[in-house]
């Protein structure tokens, strides 16, 4: 558990693989962060409140964006590219805005994703696996995902 420099909000993790965020006045629920696999061992806020780090038994670190994760749950959009920038894992789901189901990922995948609102995931492994603006190419920008 930890606190926010602010002292607005309080970062969990806990033994489920979720990083959760709280309200320190109300103790309201904000968001749960979901990308972990297994016990999330620790958590910290930056110094300037935008991201909380996480560290998990998965062996892997998550920065996730503070003020992303509280307007993810909220936030609902048409375009693909941006649906699946604004997904969340789910039980082996990827999972759209709307609670609709996008993709099953196998247990083996699951530590390469790094879904919203994590912003950056250090892994033993190289590879990471990103949707968004910047990690995905879709309909006619499908071909800019080449690299000579």
């Amino acid at each position: 558990m930890v606190w926010s420099s602010d002292g607005g909000l309080i970062g969990t993790g806990s033994e489920d693989s979720t990083v959760r965020l709280w309200d320190a006045m109300t103790g309201v629920s904000l968001a749960t962060l979901l990308g972990h696999t297994k016990e999330v061992r620790s958590v910290a806020f930056t110094g300037d409140g935008q991201y909380v780090v996480s560290g998990s038994a998965d062996a892997t670190i998550h920065k996730w964006d503070v003020d992303a994760a509280r307007r993810q749950t909220s936030e609902s959009v048409a375009d693909p590219v941006a649906v699946l920038a604004s997904t969340r894992l789910e039980d082996g789901w990827l999972v759209g805005p709307s609670g609709e189901l996008i993709l099953w990922v196998p247990a083996e995948y699951r530590a390469y994703l790094e879904v919203p609102p994590s912003v950056l995931t250090i892994n033993k492994s190289h590879v990471i696996v990103r949707a968004g603006a910047g990690g995905l190419h879709a309909g006619s920008n499908w071909k800019l995902c080449w690299r000579d």
